[in-house]
């Protein structure tokens, strides 16, 4: 028995070393992870909601392979095909304001139209203007100068972020093929994990996360139909052609930030350009007011609705996760709001544990010495 106090310290620094260890392993495989944390995030997200369709493809195909292969290729159609279109529209709009500026350049700006002087507070004065910048050609190219070094950094950042965005999402549908793939025995061994670290609530807390998830993509979904519907009345309304086509653009859109205005912007540009900017300003406006407010307000309530998470966290879930995290944020801030919720939930419910008193001391009629031996 002497020698165990001898051995304590031994044990003690052995298991410091492996916690320590352990530790530094799990931050450097993070550190190794950290530049495809959104790629890994969003195919794991993707691999989560589409999870049914996936088995019933399984089901149909009997081979997890050729129904991985097939779950890929449908979700690199629906996402590649909208950034393609998005992309040649944006080649277009380049090509329109490269003529325009250099018409401006060769024949001068057009006159300004008589609607401007006409609109309150400041029409006069916008309409005093540009007939100054009309009528004196180096002061507009001046002015052009001024602000074409801003838009051309900003026109080269967002190009940058076009295309790591592109990439991150090849390596995501990339990763989604093994995620369905393995994802029964992927599944099982964060069951395992889940159960390891935080012991008994591992299943609901799983559950939670995966509810959450699917809420989330409930909701995103929800918001971009019913984007797609308001802005396709717009568009009917304005008299903008191929509204139907400008509102399936809206609905892959409105699942990126600042997806839809790209659309009702770019109709309100084509608008003014054909002379009509009555129904320019209508588009704007009724972009501003309506279509955006869809995403402010539907997306909160369905994800509300579908995670069973309470309205007003739900906003500060996906506000808060889209400032902290970018897009991934709106389903990492409501997940971690719900997950904190089921914890804490549990932890209230279950009944406070109760202090021991101290323990009185055995009686013996012998005494307080040992007990004599047999």
């Amino acid at each position: 028995m002497a020698e165990i106090p001898e051995q304590l310290p031994e044990r003690r620094f052995e298991r410091i070393f492996q916690y320590v260890f352990m530790l530094a392993l799990v931050a450097g495989c993070l550190t190794v992870l950290l530049p495809f944390f959104t790629a890994i995030l969003f195919s794991l997200v993707i691999a989560i909601s589409t999870w049914p369709y996936y088995r019933w493809l399984k089901r149909v195909l009997r081979s997890p392979i050729a129904a991985a292969l097939v779950g890929c290729l449908a979700v690199m159609l629906l996402i590649i095909g909208p950034a393609v279109l998005l992309s040649m529209s944006a080649v277009e709009g380049v090509a329109w304001v490269s003529e325009s500026l250099r018409g401006w350049f060769a024949n001068g700006p057009p006159a300004p139209p008589e609607w401007l002087a006409r609109i309150p507070w400041f029409g006069e004065e916008a309409q005093a203007t540009w007939r100054r910048l009309a009528s004196n050609t180096g002061e507009l190219q001046q002015l052009l100068a001024r602000y074409f070094e801003p838009l051309r950094h900003f026109a080269l950042s967002a190009g940058k972020v076009f295309g790591a965005g592109l990439l991150q999402i090849g390596f995501a549908i990339f990763l989604l093929f093994f995620m369905y793939r393995d994802g029964e025995r992927l599944g099982g061994w964060l069951q395992t994990s889940a159960q390891r670290i935080v012991g008994e609530p591992a299943d609901e807390l799983v559950d939670t996360a995966q509810n959450t998830i699917v809420g989330v993509m409930i909701g995103v979904l929800g918001t971009a139909l019913a984007q797609a519907m308001v802005a396709a009345v717009g568009f009917l309304i304005a008299g903008v052609p191929g509204a139907i086509l400008l509102a399936t653009l809206t609905f892959v859109l409105s699942m990126v930030p600042v997806g839809p205005p790209l659309v009702w912007g770019g109709a309100a540009i084509w608008l003014f350009n054909q002379g009509q900017p009555g129904w320019a300003i209508f588009m704007v406006v009724y972009g501003l007011l309506a279509i955006s407010a869809v995403d402010n307000v539907i997306k909160p309530y369905l994800i509300s609705r579908s995670s069973h998470l309470p309205f007003a966290l739900t906003i500060m879930g996906v506000i808060g996760g889209v400032l902290t995290f970018g897009f991934m944020g709106v389903f990492i801030g409501p997940t971690l709001l719900a997950l904190a919720i089921s914890i804490g939930g549990r932890w209230l419910s279950s009944p406070p544990a109760v202090a021991a008193g101290p323990v009185p001391p055995a009686s013996n009629d012998q005494g307080a010495g040992p007990p004599a031996a047999a």
